[in-house]
């Protein structure tokens, strides 16, 4: 299975980077981003069968394909923002960190109030005007 390679790669690097830490600290972040990017590359294989997956459901809705885009959007904003704050914190670097979260959570709103318009829209075509 290959949640079990990815977890021995994580596991090692973990202890490269402990080892390394004790003699050379400042060079154990770039072990740290090195065995990060290793399992992101790795996970690049399964987000295409994700992909394929997301793609398949897309051709068989037929309202709210315009909604669809949006979350997956929102999906990867999350993903990304999440990542690279986790890293930043790996880095100790909790500042930047917390700065990376505000700028993700800050582009979700903006790519939600397309749909906060329509969801308005809907309600003021439901509710009659007095």
């Amino acid at each position: 299975m290959d949640i079990f390679q990815i977890c021995a790669i994580g596991l090692c690097g973990m202890i490269l980077s402990s080892i390394v830490k004790a003699y050379k600290p400042e060079l154990a972040i770039y072990i740290v981003i090195s065995t990060v990017l290793l399992l992101f590359g790795f996970l690049l294989y399964h987000l295409r069968s994700i992909f394929d997956f997301l793609n398949t459901i897309y051709n068989q809705i037929t309202y709210g394909k315009a909604f669809f885009s949006v979350m997956i959007k929102v999906l990867i904003v999350a993903y990304v923002a999440d990542f690279t704050s986790q890293l930043c914190k790996d880095a100790g670097e909790s500042a930047i960190a917390g700065k990376v979260e505000l700028a993700g959570k800050l582009f979700i709103f903006y790519l939600a109030v397309p749909v906060m318009m329509s969801i308005l829209e809907l309600l003021e075509n439901l509710l009659p005007i007095q």
